[in-house]
């Protein structure tokens, strides 16, 4: 077992080349986060903001509306996820069961809104994230439940820079930082010592681990190769070798091997650490990092690897519109505020009637008639040069080229008259942002894989659990059950440590919204079928949402019935 002092000082270099190799993903990151959300006045350089010092410097943010309407759109159709039966030991009824435990541990999770913070800095800065957790039960329970959490800050994860898959799956280890309140650490911790980290570059770098009345604490997921034989039975079945479970054991029991060899596993450890102390350790149940990325547009060029937001390519064009909006502005606040031009013996004995002009109703001003001289006239208030104008709408329109969403597919009248045109128009602009969506969605199916390979191990014991069905309702199921069966052997219902399942991604329209529209196609199909209605009628109750219409069907079920009763004599 490595000893605390090479933990962190592996902990500490991996840290820095982590920090190193993520340094230009993160950077650009933050800049588009700052412009999208206008943090500190993001969407203008420090360069224009101090040569413009007194001139206007407007922020007309095209941006936001778009990103926030992806963001809607992703929440309206959110990705399920279906699990699937992989090996013999599998089976339909079981892979639903874990269906039902996914779609408990997303609900009580809360984690849409985890998806949807991960989302929103994935379009808006490239790269986001969430975790997975255990947590135990209650204080007075060794069970534990899963969970799934958001990582509000994504610049404080920091994952090995040499991983390639895409979703970092093959990633050797990570961090993720938290600010600690010093007394929460104290009361915690109390032999811990509020120390920094020894590195002195880690600490220029990356600034100090102590930030005023703030402890930074970091948790290090870390893999740690292992060698393990597993055997081939004549059976089919393939079995570990591990302390409990030995080839002396397996003959024994009447085992026949056929094939035997040696694969290379990883144990997954996590300790959170201050600067040079671990303060908590233990090993995580499964081989993966339960932090899972979710990302924007992925470039590689000269082998360096890119993150490019949605938002990227429109900052250019956005910063235009907001130099072109504030011309505008500056030329109209600059011009003469339609002044009367007069000879000033024409208002002589009338200057306070003149100087409340703008201030009073008056039914008429007086002035002095002098011969050779107009009456008092306006001059034309300034106008916004038409150059302006123009460039005000090409900026326009290059933000929504770069964003790919155009206002007619956002709602705004357009040439399109039919609906089919109209659902042509919006399903052309969302292919711009398709990538995207499809990134989350692969985000999603690894969490899911995740949890599929967890759930073995945290529900490993007869328990009794809530699982959510498809329509949202709940039910409770007893796991692990052993029960004698007609063989004379024990054998456990609903084993969750039995069998190999998979899973893959449904999108498309939520089960309350199927249901909505399938109310819908029926009501039509009794317009134009009426002789059906009998038929149809007692569904479109059953499957209503209104209060009552439980007892509503029952009443109508009790009415064919009796009607059918009738015919029957």
């Amino acid at each position: 077992m490595a000893k605390e002092e090479d933990i962190i000082n592996e902990a500490k270099e991996r840290y820095k080349e982590s920090c190193q190799g993520w340094d230009d993903i993160y950077k650009e990151a933050v800049d588009d986060l700052k412009f999208v959300y206008d943090i500190d006045n993001g969407q203008w350089p420090e360069s224009a903001k101090s040569t413009r010092k007194d001139r206007p410097i407007l922020t007309i943010n095209k941006l936001q509306k778009t990103l926030r309407r992806i963001r809607g759109d992703h929440k309206l159709n959110p990705t399920g996820m279906k699990v699937l039966p992989v090996d013999d030991l599998a089976d339909v009824d079981k892979a639903e069961l874990y269906n039902g435990i996914i779609r408990e541990i997303e609900y009580l999770s809360n984690a849409d809104i985890a998806y949807d913070t991960a989302y929103m800095h994935a379009i808006s800065s490239s790269i986001g994230f969430f975790r997975i957790i255990t947590k135990y039960v209650d204080n007075a329970s060794f069970d534990q439940d899963i969970a799934i959490k958001r990582i509000i800050n994504p610049f404080s994860v920091h994952f090995d820079p040499y991983a390639t898959e895409f979703e970092l799956e093959d990633a050797k280890y990570c961090f993720i930082e938290e600010l600690v309140d010093k007394k929460i650490f104290k009361k915690k911790y109390p032999k811990a010592d509020a120390t920094n980290f020894e590195s002195n570059s880690v600490a220029e770098l990356f600034g100090e681990w102590i930030q005023g009345d703030k402890i930074r604490v970091a948790e290090y997921f870390y893999k740690e190769p292992i060698k393990q034989k597993i055997v081939l039975l004549k059976t089919g079945e393939i079995i570990p070798i591990e302390k409990n479970i030995t080839i002396e054991a397996i003959k024994h029991l009447g085992g026949e091997i056929t094939r035997e060899r040696e694969v290379e596993k990883y144990i997954v450890k996590w300790c959170k650490m201050n600067g040079h102390q671990i303060l908590e350790e233990t090993t995580w149940p499964t081989e993966d990092i339960p932090i899972i990325p979710m990302f924007g547009d992925e470039v590689v060029v000269d082998g360096k690897r890119n993150y490019i937001s949605l938002a990227r390519g429109a900052k250019d064009p956005q910063r235009m519109y907001n130099y072109w909006a504030s011309a505008a502005t500056e030329t109209v606040a600059l011009a003469p505020k339609m002044p009367f031009i007069i000879d000033h013996r024409q208002i002589k004995g009338f200057e306070r009637e003149w100087q409340e002009a703008n201030i009073k109703n008056r039914m008429y001003v007086r002035y002095n008639a002098i011969a050779g001289l107009q009456k008092p006239s306006r001059e034309p208030q300034g106008q916004v040069p038409s150059a302006i104008m123009s460039m005000m709408q090409q900026t326009a329109y290059d933000v929504e080229d770069h964003l790919g969403q155009y206002e007619s597919s956002k709602g705004e009248a357009s040439n399109e008259r039919s609906g089919k045109a109209i659902m042509a128009r919006v399903q052309q602009s969302d292919k711009g942002t398709f990538l995207f969506v499809d990134n989350a969605t692969r985000a999603k199916v690894a969490s899911g894989k995740q949890i599929i390979r967890l759930i073995p191990k945290i529900y490993d014991t007869k328990r009794a659990l809530r699982i959510r069905g498809e329509d949202g309702i709940e039910k409770s199921v007893t796991v692990n059950n052993p029960v004698l069966g007609e063989d004379g052997n024990i054998r456990r219902d609903n084993d969750l440590t039995v069998g190999k399942y998979d899973l893959i991604a449904t999108a498309g329209a939520s089960y309350s919204s199927k249901r909505q529209e399938m109310i819908e196609y029926m009501t039509q199909v009794m317009q134009y079928a009426p002789q059906l209605a009998n038929i149809i009628a007692p569904l479109v109750i059953k499957y209503s949402d209104y209060p009552g219409a439980k007892e509503i069907y029952a009443e109508l079920q009790k009415a064919v019935v009796n009607q059918a009763a009738q015919g029957q004599e």
